[in-house]
C-alpha cells in the first residue's frame, strides 16, 4: 500500500521534474560563477532546498557578508513553508513526529501543491462515495508526499551540481545563458498539474520565445513571453477538456 502510495507520488511529480531541471541547472550556474566551491553547491541545495532563499543568498555570499545577514536572507524567504506545513499536516494524522519532522525537509512550493491538490479531490471523492473510497491514511498521505518531495530534492540537488559543472565551460557573459533557462521554469511552475504533452511543450515554447522577448524588453521580456505561452497551452488544454466533457 504505502509502495503504491509512493509510486502515485512519483507520477504526480513528473511536470515539476521538468520545470526543476532548469531552475537547477540555472542555479549551479550562478552559484559557480559567484565563488561556491562544488561541495558548498551541494550542500546548500540539500540543506536549504529553496530556489528563491539560494538565488536570494548568492549576492551576500559573494559580497562577504556577515553569516547572520545570510541567515536572515534564507530565513525569510522560507517562512512560505510555515503556512504550507500547516496545511498539510491534517492529511498526515496518526503518523509520528520524527518521520514527519524527517519529511518536512523536502516541503517545497511544488511538493506542497502537488499532494495538497491531490488529497483535497482524494477527500472530495470519499465525502461523496465513502464506501467505496476508503480513506489512506496517515501513512498512505505520507507516502505519497514522499513519492513527490524526495524525487524532486533529488533532481534539485543533482540539478544543481549539473549546472556548476556546466558553468565551467561559459564564458563571463553566462547570465545571458540563464535568461533562456528561467522562462521554461517559470511556466511550467503555472501550470504544474498539466500532464503529457502540455508541460514539455510549454517548456520549449517558453524557451524559444525568450529570445524575442528579451530583446523587446531584457528586464521582463523573457518573462512576460513564459507567462503568454503558458497561458495560451492552458487555455488550448482548457478548451480540450471542456470539448471532451460536451461529447
Amino acid at each position: 500500500m504505502l509502495a503504491t502510495r509512493f509510486r502515485q507520488g512519483m507520477k504526480a511529480a513528473i511536470p515539476v521534474w521538468i520545470a526543476f531541471v532548469p531552475s537547477s541547472l540555472a542555479w549551479g550556474i550562478a552559484a559557480q560563477r559567484h565563488g561556491l566551491s562544488l561541495d558548498e553547491v551541494l550542500l546548500m541545495s540539500a540543506w536549504v532546498y529553496s530556489g528563491p532563499a539560494q538565488f536570494a543568498v548568492l549576492g551576500p555570499l559573494a559580497e562577504n557578508k556577515s553569516a547572520l545577514q545570510v541567515l536572515v536572507a534564507g530565513f525569510l524567504m522560507n517562512l512560505r513553508f510555515l503556512p504550507m506545513s500547516t496545511a498539510l499536516a491534517p492529511f498526515f494524522r496518526g503518523v509520528r513526529k520524527v518521520p514527519l519532522l524527517i519529511s518536512s525537509q523536502v516541503v517545497s512550493a511544488s511538493s506542497f501543491i502537488v499532494p495538497y491538490l491531490q488529497f483535497q479531490r482524494e477527500g472530495a471523492v470519499v465525502a461523496l462515495d465513502a464506501p467505496r473510497s476508503p480513506r489512506t491514511g496517515g501513512y498512505g498521505n505520507l507516502a505519497f508526499f514522499l513519492g513527490v518531495g524526495v524525487t524532486c530534492f533529488i533532481i534539485w540537488v543533482v540539478g544543481t551540481g549539473a549546472g556548476f559543472g556546466v558553468a565551467l565551460g561559459f564564458t563571463s557573459d553566462y547570465d545571458e545563458a540563464l535568461r533562456f533557462i528561467l522562462p521554461g521554469y517559470f511556466a511550467g511552475l503555472l501550470v504544474v498539474e498539466m500532464k503529457g504533452w502540455a508541460m514539455p511543450l510549454i517548456c520549449l515554447g517558453s524557451l524559444i520565445a525568450a529570445l524575442p522577448g528579451a530583446l523587446a524588453n531584457p528586464g521582463w521580456g523573457w518573462l512576460v513571453m513564459a507567462i503568454a505561452v503558458a497561458t495560451l497551452v492552458w487555455g488550448v488544454e482548457a478548451w480540450k477538456s471542456r470539448a471532451s466533457k460536451s461529447f
